[in-house]
């Protein structure tokens, strides 16, 4: 896809305005493809970006684990990331036109944002999804309603209504925000999750096709995922006869009960990888004839559109997901991916069977490609951040000094 230049950029130069500067800040997960995507697709919209961070969510790729030792760990950690990150984001601030605060970042809202209303400066708070639907509504970590549960529930609270605008990647997670925390609509911008282009891109030569169809599934086994509907899919298929081979890549929360699950139904076509490392993730996505989105029933499951659906279109590779209208407004079934009902194996092991045909799995590859282009690509990701941009330059510079 050729490069674009957002209009905001060109707007500025003929007007001979300052390219607004953003202070990207807090203990975010550098490389995790929220945070990546949204620096660059920031300088594509036309600002300058700078960085105050101290890493202190990269030590572990499962982050589920809530335990006293954990926590008391955890809370060390972000009190010395504090000690450094505020006096940064203040000499960074006396220079830069707005704040954004990366993912995970709730806590970071809440001691970064008013750093930047004392200087005059926006908070922008870019989350991507709440505490509370992770770790209490789909992890099921704390039963709604109780103590943690409730304290979850006001950390989500302050740091959300604590900023002046807001980042949802779906309509559907904007309106959860509004409904749930009491964010007012008009405080959020809806930008897609995009993919990095650098490591997610398609492959030069026409896909192949092999006798055996190679399935690839990539993820942390949270039950958003429903792996146990990919195992059960699986388990159908060789009972089928059908010639398909499936790698499932990743550990996490659901993972034992895959596993057993996969151990009772005795499934011989499933290969478990513990991980890819990121820089080689689109090679093998680009090798597979099939990738495998989310299946689970949650709600949350049904407000998104995952990292490994753009990753997967990106790469121009056939996919497969559940179908919800926060997926339904990105891909098009039977025409940019197929879309199956939640935990449905029976419909999940037909949808990869349909796609033994190699032109079937071409085309719905090619319109997967297509659909990002057009509503995943960096470019769009740059459009959608046209309010962020705004926020931080003319507007916000008139916003600071009627405050």
């Amino acid at each position: 896809m050729q490069d674009e230049t957002h209009p905001g950029l060109a707007d500025a130069a003929s007007r001979r305005e300052p390219l607004p500067r953003i202070c990207y800040a807090g203990t975010y997960e550098r490389d995790y493809p929220r945070n990546r995507v949204i620096i660059d697709a920031l300088r594509l919209a036309g600002a300058r970006v700078e960085e105050a961070h101290v890493p202190v969510f990269e030590r572990r790729r499962d982050k589920s684990g809530v335990g006293v030792v954990a926590l008391a760990g955890l809370a060390a950690r972000l009190t010395f990331a504090y000690l450094r990150l505020v006096p940064d984001v203040v000499l960074r601030l006396l220079r830069c036109d707005a704040l954004m605060i990366g993912y995970v970042g709730q806590l970071d809202a809440i001691v970064l944002g008013p750093v930047a209303r004392l200087l005059g400066r926006p908070a922008i708070f870019n989350p991507l999804v709440t505490l509370t639907d992770t770790v209490v509504e789909d992890r099921g970590r704390f039963a709604p309603g109780s103590p943690p549960a409730r304290a979850i529930a006001l950390l989500d609270r302050l740091a959300l209504r604590g900023a002046d605008l807001v980042l949802a990647d779906t309509a559907e997670n904007g309106r959860y925000m509004t409904e749930r925390f009491g964010v007012p609509p008009e405080r959020i911008a809806v930008v897609p999750v995009g993919a990095d282009e650098g490591v997610f891109f398609p492959a030069d030569a026409e896909p192949k096709s092999g006798a055996t169809l190679d399935v690839l599934f990539v993820g942390k086994f949270i039950p958003l995922h429903g792996v146990e509907t990919v195992v059960r899919a699986a388990a159908l298929l060789e009972r089928r006869g059908i010639a398909a081979r499936f790698e499932l890549v990743g550990a996490g929360q659901t993972y034992p009960a895959a596993r057993a699950l996969a151990s009772e139904l005795g499934v011989r076509s499933i290969t478990w990888t513990d991980w890819i490392p990121f820089n080689v993730l689109g090679a093998r996505l680009r090798a597979a004839d099939v990738v495998l989105g989310v299946f689970g029933s949650g709600a949350k499951a049904a407000r998104v559109v995952p990292n490994k659906v753009y990753q997967s279109t990106a790469s121009g590779v056939a996919t497969i997901t559940r179908g919800c209208p926060a997926i339904e407004a990105y891909l098009r079934d039977g025409e940019s991916a197929l879309l199956v009902p939640p935990d449905d194996a029976g419909a999940l092991a037909g949808a990869i069977e349909r796609l033994a045909d190699p032109a079937l799995r071409q085309r719905i590859a090619a319109g997967g490609r297509a659909a990002y282009e057009e509503r995943g690509s960096r470019g769009a990701v740059a459009r959608a951040l046209a309010p962020v941009v705004a926020l931080a330059g003319s507007e916000g510079r008139a916003w600071r000094d009627r405050g």
